[in-house]
């Protein structure tokens, strides 16, 4: 269902008597809606969602995406924009609300808090935004600028916090900051479950990669794989590997017991990782395909080829359709056997439809830890072998 109206245009407050003025909203709302039953409002919460953004600008996109979330996760959602050069110590903030039908025609709405900080007063954003932080809930942290990580500000939230999400798109094996999120996540672990969108990108792929080993007489080719192909969208202005390509390298490497041997950069845009795998060895390619019409750094193509006991190709391959929609088309070909090719046409992954898939998830996410671990690992390694030339 849709945004039907907000209760009440976006005003400004005091930061102290913020939960004094949403219960005169509510209590606002529900007198105008008294009498009318079909108009009854539904004041909604199910978890506390807090997005930290660095660039005032963003602020409307990201109250965007938050509406979207609330339609299938209720919830009181807090905006912080922190801006630690301000000239001032200042501290606004501003509440509003999301409405949307239910699947029974209610109208249910959920509260929006914004507050900014500049200056000195961003060293005690979490203490200003504890006191509005619903009880007995659960809290996820969406932190947009993975460069404040090991800020402070940052860290006094993770007591507070269940879940702590980022996004590392955009980011390659040749950014240092790639290797300093996978030590910190991996690091920090233990005080807060981290996830990534960028890792959550990938569930589409690796469950049509899982499907194609479905059927019981092709399961065991996992044990037998020997090439592997990642290949993505190449982005001729930025030289590296798209960190996603090493995140589902380092996923296969992770679930089926491979060891990394050692890593090659062929060129910026491609490297060649060679894994042991019990008594057999195992040859990845990560390499840019350059006439996709996807998204620069979208994952275009993953081929999976095993030599025994018949040769086998497994593939999963990403297209454009006419509309803004995606075409997967998975394939199994064995030689002197079965032949499988299915199409399935899926939406684009918007940050809004990632966000409502998080909220989802509590705890750690013991598969995306070992895949970035492994992913580090690569990297380490394409650095050594970088710094050998």
């Amino acid at each position: 269902m849709g945004i039907v109206e907000d209760i009440e245009r976006r005003r400004q407050v005091d930061v102290a008597a913020i939960e004094r003025e949403l219960t005169e909203l509510w209590q606002v709302a529900a007198e105008a809606k008294e009498g009318d039953a079909t108009a009854a409002v539904m004041r909604v919460c199910l978890l506390n969602l807090l997005v930290l953004i660095t660039d005032e600008a963003h602020f409307g996109a990201v109250s965007e995406v938050v509406a979207k979330v609330t339609e299938s996760a209720p919830c009181r959602a807090i905006i912080m924009h922190a801006n630690p050069a301000g000239p001032e110590a200042e501290t606004h903030a501003w509440i509003a609300s999301h409405c949307h039908l239910d699947d029974h025609m209610r109208q249910v709405c959920c509260e929006e808090i914004r507050v900014s900080v500049g200056g000195s007063a961003v060293k005690y954003l979490a203490r200003t935004v504890a006191p509005l932080i619903v009880p007995d809930l659960p809290v996820f942290l969406w932190w947009r600028d993975i460069q404040t990580l090991r800020e402070k500000y940052f860290a006094d939230f993770l007591p507070d916090v269940d879940r702590v999400i980022v996004d590392s798109r955009g980011l390659t094996h040749r950014d240092s900051l790639a290797v300093q999120l996978a030590k910190f996540v991996l690091e920090t672990q233990r005080r807060a479950a981290f996830s990534d969108l960028n890792w959550t990108r990938l569930t589409r792929w690796r469950d049509l990669i899982a499907g194609l080993f479905d059927a019981p007489d092709l399961t065991h080719y996992l044990n037998e794989l020997t090439r592997v192909t990642i290949r993505y969208a190449k982005d001729a202005e930025a030289p590296g590997l798209p960190l996603q390509t090493l995140l589902l390298a380092g996923f296969f490497a992770a679930q089926l017991n491979w060891t990394l041997r050692d890593a090659y950069e062929i060129s910026p845009h491609q490297a060649e990782l060679r894994f042991r795998a019990h008594r057999r060895r195992v040859m990845l390619t990560i390499e840019p395909q350059p006439d996709s019409r996807l998204p620069q750094r979208e994952l275009t193509e993953v081929l999976l080829i095993a030599e025994r006991p018949e040769p086998a190709r497994f593939s999963v391959v990403c297209q454009l359709s006419e509309g803004a929609d995606l075409l997967y088309i998975t394939s199994v070909d064995i030689t002197g056997g079965a032949r499988h090719h299915t199409t399935i046409t899926l939406p684009p992954l918007t940050d809004a439809r990632l966000m409502s898939r998080e909220v989802e998830i509590f705890g750690r996410s013991k598969p995306y830890e070992r895949a970035l671990r492994m992913a580090l690992e690569m990297m380490t390694e394409l650095e050594l072998d970088a710094q050998s030339e």
